[in-house]
C-alpha cells in the first residue's frame, strides 16, 4: 500500500521491497559488496543479499531472494548516479555469481524489473488523498483498487514467471487492506457493525496476514485509546496503567516518557511566553530589535532546535488567532 502513498519523486522502489531487504534472513555466506558499492551511503552497514543461483541444468532459479538481491542495488540508485551506472554494476555482479545461461536470464529479468518499476511509478501521482485522520471515502477506495489492479496487471506483463513468488504475499495483504478500507468507508454502518465486519474479515485471513493486519491497526488503536481516556479526564498514571494492560508495559512506558516530555515542554513554554509578553509589551523597542530579542529568548529557553521550532510554530498560531476576525 506504500506504493500509493510514497512521494512522487521517490526512487521507484516499493517500501515492501525495502522491508524485505531488512527482514530477509541473512545468508550465512553472503557475498561481498561489488567494488565501489560498499562506499555508497545508502548501503552503509547493509550486508549484501545472496546473489543469483543456477539449477542443475544451468538455468536461473526464480526465487524470492532474487528480488531482494535486485532491490539491494535499486536502493542505491541515487548513489550510483542513475540507472545506467547501476545497470553496469548489476550486469558485472550477476556474472560473478552464475555462468550462462543463468547469467543472461538474470540480466533480462533485472531489465524487466526496472521497466516494471518505471511504469508503475507515475501511477502513484494519481493516488487518492486520505483525509486528515487517514481515512478514504468509498469513491477513493475504488480509485485505489483500480490503481492496484493496474499495478498487478503490469507485474503480469513484465514479470509473469516471478509475479507470484515476488509479489504474492504483498498482493494478498493489499487485497485484505482494501477490504478493510471498503468496510470503513461503507455508509449506513454503526460502530458496532463496523467492528464486527472487520473482525469477521480478520478471521478469514491466513495467520501471516492476520498478524500483519493487527500490526498495522495497532498504532491507530493505541492512539484512539489514549484520546478516549484523555477526553474522559483520566490522569497520565491512569492512562499508562490502561495501556500496560491492553498493549504491554513497553507501550505504557513510551507513553509516560512522552507525556513527561510534553509536560516539561509545556512548563518551559509557559515561562517563555511570560517573558515573551514582556518584550512584546515594551514600547521602547524597534521592530527589528524586538524580533532579535524574541529570537534570542527562544534560543535561550529551548536549546533543542526542534523545541525552539515548535515554540515558534505555537507563537505563530497564537498570533494568527489574535488577528483573526
Amino acid at each position: 500500500m506504500y506504493w500509493l502513498t510514497m512521494p512522487p519523486a521517490a526512487a521507484p522502489v516499493s517500501q515492501q521491497a525495502a522491508v524485505a531487504v531488512a527482514a530477509a534472513p541473512l545468508a550465512s555466506s553472503a557475498a561481498p559488496a561489488p567494488a565501489g558499492a560498499a562506499a555508497w551511503p545508502s548501503l552503509a552497514g547493509v550486508e549484501m543479499p545472496a546473489g543469483p543461483e543456477a539449477d542443475a541444468a544451468g538455468n536461473l532459479r526464480l526465487t524470492r531472494a532474487l528480488r531482494t538481491y535486485f532491490d539491494y542495488f535499486l536502493s542505491a540508485r541515487n548513489d550510483a548516479g542513475g540507472i545506467d551506472a547501476l545497470d553496469a554494476l548489476v550486469h558485472d555482479d550477476i556474472r560473478r555469481h552464475v555462468p550462462q545461461p543463468a547469467a543472461g536470464q538474470a540480466w533480462q529479468l533485472w531489465r524487466r524489473y526496472v521497466a516494471y518499476l518505471a511504469e508503475i511509478q507515475p501511477e502513484a501521482v494519481r493516488k487518492p488523498l486520505a483525509d486528515a485522520d487517514g481515512t478514504l471515502d468509498a469513491q477513493q477506495v475504488q480509485q485505489l483498487r483500480a490503481l492496484l489492479a493496474q499495478r498487478n496487471a503490469a507485474r503480469q506483463r513484465w514479470l509473469p514467471e516471478v509475479a507470484q513468488a515476488w509479489f504474492g504475499e504483498e498482493q494478498a495483504y493489499d487485497e485484505a487492506m482494501l477490504a478493510r478500507l471498503e468496510i470503513m468507508a461503507q455508509a449506513g454502518l454503526d460502530d458496532a457493525q463496523r467492528r464486527q465486519r472487520l473482525a469477521d474479515l480478520d478471521a478469514t485471513l491466513p495467520e501471516p496476514l492476520r498478524a500483519a493486519s493487527a500490526a498495522s491497526a495497532r498504532p491507530q488503536a493505541i492512539s484512539q485509546t489514549i484520546s478516549e481516556l484523555q477526553a474522559a479526564g483520566r490522569t497520565t498514571q491512569d492512562i499508562g496503567a490502561a495501556l500496560a494492560q491492553a498493549y504491554g508495559p513497553e507501550v505504557a512506558q513510551r507513553y509516560q516518557q512522552q507525556a513527561q516530555a510534553e509536560q516539561s515542554w509545556q512548563q518551559r513554554y509557559h515561562d517563555y511566553a511570560a517573558r515573551r509578553a514582556q518584550i512584546e509589551a515594551f514600547a521602547g523597542l524597534s521592530e527589528q530589535d524586538r524580533r532579535q530579542q524574541l529570537d534570542a529568548l527562544r534560543r535561550q529557553a529551548f536549546d533543542n532546535p526542534s523545541e525552539a521550532l515548535q515554540a515558534e510554530v505555537v507563537d505563530s498560531a497564537m498570533a494568527a488567532r489574535k488577528t483573526a476576525p
